[in-house]
């Protein structure tokens, strides 16, 4: 979803809040008549009782709801749920899986899941496997082909280090021509 849009959702839902807020107010006080002569209200019968509305404001009241509900029904739509799953054996621990917002870390041979939500502007997620403090294993996982909102992935296993550490190698010494002598 673009963030742009996210002002004009709000903006809706605050025009059916008006929208239903307004309808149940002419409902309540008879404002609007059919019939301005006359100033004859309508009388509806509906399961809970008899009451005296106007046909206007009953539809200004039924009309709100699609403004107020859209934002909801989009925002559902923006965060659907992808479950990433796959199964670990290593012989060294903890394994920690990430993708991208969830980790999951295991502390003995097993199965993970990571819930991530399916955005439609990351169609690829990147899943790093971490033994020990080293990426001992990296994926992609396109979320586009999900089944039944799952994803599985191979069975991984790890045996030993190896693997690119996290840890940044240790900052070498400053050399004798820049070190600053007392001062």
């Amino acid at each position: 979803m673009d963030p742009r849009t996210v002002p004009l959702l709000y903006l809706s839902a605050a025009a059916g809040l008006v929208m239903v807020v307004g309808g149940i107010w002419l409902i309540y006080k008879e404002k609007i008549y059919i019939d301005r002569e006359t100033k004859q209200v309508t009388e509806v019968e509906t399961p809970f009782g008899k009451f005296k509305t106007n046909v206007p404001a009953l539809v200004l009241f039924v009309l709100g709801f699609v403004p107020l509900i859209y934002p909801i029904a989009k925002s559902v739509q923006f965060f659907k749920q992808v479950q990433i799953e796959g199964a670990v054996k290593a012989d060294k621990f903890p394994v920690t899986v990430y993708a991208i917002i969830k980790l999951d870390t295991l502390q003995k041979d097993g199965h993970f899941v990571l819930p991530v939500p399916q955005l439609q502007d990351v169609p690829d997620y990147r899943i790093l496997y971490l033994v020990n403090g080293t990426i001992s294993d990296e994926t992609t996982v396109d979320v586009r082909k999900v089944k039944d909102g799952k994803f599985e992935l191979q069975p991984s296993t790890f045996s030993g280090g190896g693997g690119k550490s996290l840890v940044p190698d240790p900052i070498p010494p400053v050399p004798e021509e820049f070190a600053q002598t007392g001062g």
